[in-house]
């Protein structure tokens, strides 16, 4: 008698590893799977915000001082960096760039201006939707050339 149930709970144990071993791969996948997805929607959130950012200092930089505009930005959770202009002094370029955090490192996402660029967006590293003013100005950092200023507002 106490052979059976022995045996019983041996098939039992047995019977739940087959289980977890056919349940383990299934759970990796799936993780793996929305972890790629939330990779995307940050790089697809990133270039959305690029895209409309760089709209907007193009319209702005047409228009000559004093133009000036707002707009929400969306800043997505895997945001490392945000460059406007560039990274050389002085900070004045072509290019906005927002850097996101990927499994193999970081991805950027570039929109290049038609007009010179420079600002600071370095406090919006945390995700979220945050406002910024773009305007044209005569004397960018004190060089006395013209470019649109893009800050938090």
């Amino acid at each position: 008698m106490r052979r059976r149930k022995g045996q019983a709970s041996v098939e039992l144990l047995v019977t739940l590893a087959f289980a977890l071993l056919m349940l383990i791969p299934i759970i990796v996948l799936v993780f793996l799977q929305t972890s790629s997805g939330s990779e995307e929607l940050a790089i697809d959130q990133a270039q959305q915000s690029v895209s409309r950012l760089k709209n907007v200092v193009d319209v702005v930089g047409a228009q000559g001082p004093p133009a000036k505009a707002t707009l929400n930005i969306i800043i997505p959770e895997r945001v490392s960096r945000i460059t406007i202009g560039s990274v050389a002094e002085p900070p004045i370029g072509k290019e906005i760039v927002f850097a996101v955090r990927t499994r193999g490192g970081d991805s950027e996402v570039v929109a290049v201006t038609l007009y010179a660029v420079a600002g600071n967006l370095t406090n919006y590293t945390k995700a979220g939707v945050y406002p910024v003013t773009v305007e044209s100005v005569d004397d960018c950092l004190g060089t006395g050339n013209p470019c649109v200023y893009v800050r938090p507002t």
